[in-house]
């Protein structure tokens, strides 16, 4: 235990947070804590102004506090102050900030698509960033176009570390120079790598690979976390096991691949989209992450909303061309417009719903209707839709084939 006569504090990295139950988050780390309301009490007064003899409390709860670094101790007093208010539930967790229009590639398969280079005011951006704090938020997704192209982008970075969410930056990479990658504040980089070099040329243009592996190497010279995000598509569906090795090399630690949903510029290559029951298998590779598992019965992007470059909110970026609301409003108020999905309201009872979530809401649209399954991850979860337009499911056998709508 510390000297008795130092003083106690959360640390920085560290602050409490109330969502569907109390907890404390750790921005540096990404990780959530749930506690009882007695240790959210108690870590309430744990401000820096009591010292260790002061303050008293359980020796055990005390002891996993030190190990896990959500409690420190400081020689002189300082005050934090912690005034978490309760979120409308469920809570908004995750926020997709979209800075700018501003890209410099033209990917062909961009959910997207060739939208108006504009940009989101800084003074709508700190708005977002004040209001997210206030509701309890956990992670800030900044994106784009590439953000690293907003005029007011490094003014941005320097303010991302004065609030208690964790900052991620979604990049295609290409623009991380040494200088670049030294500069940034953010807690987490997350990097589009769609292929090995012939596949990610032929998605983002020629030349992108070479940028973004440098960008990738760089970043993690910085000593800055990074991630990979992969879009699995009929260009790259045979770099995986390549793929998989090249990411555990970089030393990236979060591998998120996903299938796109059939939205901007995907729709005018169609050839790149994969059947729903061919794309379902490469959703096994990525490694690592996840989202923080709220309460259950609800559906996927329970707890997330977008913000658009004109300020608009939708429930995420495939919705933005219908938003519920304008920032200038207050976020909290666009957020209670957000209806979540319910498991309940799915048209869909197989035994894995839980586990789904109902999968892409937007993707289950397109092929199954609004309230029907997300085939793709129906076939990843061995289950195959009967009648896409009713979203009736059957569990299958191998071998057993089924057509679905094809874009």
């Amino acid at each position: 235990m510390p000297s008795p006569n130092k003083y106690v504090t959360v640390t920085c990295p560290c602050s409490l947070r109330l969502l569907e139950t109390p907890c404390v988050y750790n921005k540096a780390t990404d990780e959530l804590y749930e506690l009882g309301d007695e240790a959210f009490e108690f870590l309430k007064t744990c401000d820096g102004t009591k010292t260790v003899a002061e303050l008293g409390g359980d020796p055990e709860f005390l002891s996993f506090c030190y190990k896990e670094h959500i409690l420190g101790t400081i020689a002189a007093p300082h005050r934090r102050y912690f005034s978490p208010a309760r979120p409308p539930l469920p809570s908004l967790r995750y926020l997709e900030l979209h800075l700018t229009g501003r890209c410099n590639l033209r990917c062909r398969h961009c959910y997207l698509g060739s939208g108006p280079a504009s940009d989101l005011e800084l003074s709508a951006v700190f708005r977002v960033f004040d209001h997210f704090d206030a509701m309890q938020g956990l992670r800030m997704l900044v994106t784009g176009g590439e953000p690293l192209l907003h005029p007011g982008f490094w003014y941005i970075n320097e303010r991302i570390t004065d609030y208690g969410f964790r900052g991620v930056l979604l990049s295609n990479g290409t623009l991380m120079s040494k200088n670049v990658a030294s500069r940034l504040k953010f807690h987490e980089v997350q990097v589009s790598l769609d292929g090995m070099k012939a596949s990610h040329d032929a998605l983002r243009g020629e030349g992108s690979y070479r940028k973004t592996i440098r960008g990738i190497e760089n970043i993690t010279a910085a000593g800055i976390h990074v991630s990979a995000a992969t879009m699995v598509t009929r260009a790259n569906m045979h770099d995986f096991d390549r793929l998989q090795g090249l990411v555990e090399s970089l030393g990236i630690t979060e591998w998120s691949v996903d299938v796109p949903s059939p939205a901007g510029r995907l729709l005018h290559n169609p050839g790149l989209i994969l059947p729903p029951e061919e794309a379902a298998p490469y959703l096994s590779y990525g490694f690592g992450g996840g989202l923080h598992e709220g309460p259950a019965g609800y559906g996927c992007g329970a707890h997330l909303c977008a913000v658009g470059t004109s300020g608009q909110v939708a429930k995420c970026g495939y919705y933005l061309e219908a938003p519920v609301g304008n920032v200038s409003e207050g976020l909290r108020d666009c957020w209670e417009r957000v209806a979540p999905v319910t498991l309940d309201s799915l048209d869909c009872d197989c035994a894995h719903k839980d586990e789904c979530k109902g999968g892409c809401r937007f993707r289950a649209a397109s092929y199954t209707g609004e309230h029907g399954p997300d085939p793709v991850r129906c076939h990843q979860m061995g289950v195959c839709p009967i009648n896409l337009e009713g979203g009736d499911t059957h569990d299958y056998k191998e071998g057993d084939k089924r057509l679905l709508r094809s874009m």
